[in-house]
């Protein structure tokens, strides 16, 4: 299924998927057959996790923006990497951030796995997630 941005039917004229933006085809290079790179879309949000709403967590994963659209946004073919508890606010955060970017995305955008690349394209979440890790957090995964 990865191989759809490949295989997929184009019109120059038209903006169809996500792979026709010209910010996806300067971040993530040229398509090949067979691939050899996957783009991820990162989100993470809060939650509450028992009936008593006294406690969130918020877990963080990625969207495979390389799958075909009707199988991108299934819960069986999302990735979770990190659960992080509420009460830590932002620099607590960054060194949970920190240690994805160093020992497990900034290994799999420079070596992949089995010659495949990972690349991270976006992240989509709501303001005060997003104003969590653009404040005092920097969000250290495009940094490495």
């Amino acid at each position: 299924m990865c191989q759809h941005e490949h295989v997929r039917p184009r019109n120059e004229n038209l903006m169809t998927d996500i792979y026709d933006a010209p910010a996806w085809q300067d971040f993530m290079g040229p398509t090949s057959h067979p691939i050899n790179r996957i783009g991820l879309i990162y989100c993470i949000d809060a939650f509450p996790v028992n009936a008593e709403r006294t406690k969130s967590m918020k877990p963080g994963g990625y969207m495979n923006a390389s799958l075909p659209p009707s199988v991108r946004g299934k819960a069986e073919n999302m990735l979770l990497q990190i659960v992080i508890p509420t009460e830590l606010k932002e620099k607590h955060q960054k060194k949970y951030y920190d240690f994805m970017a160093k020992f497990e995305l900034n290994e799999l955008f420079h070596k992949g796995v089995a010659g495949m690349r990972v690349k991270i394209f976006c992240t989509s979440m709501d303001t005060p997630g997003r104003a969590e890790l653009m404040g005092d957090c920097i969000f250290s995964l495009f940094l490495y």
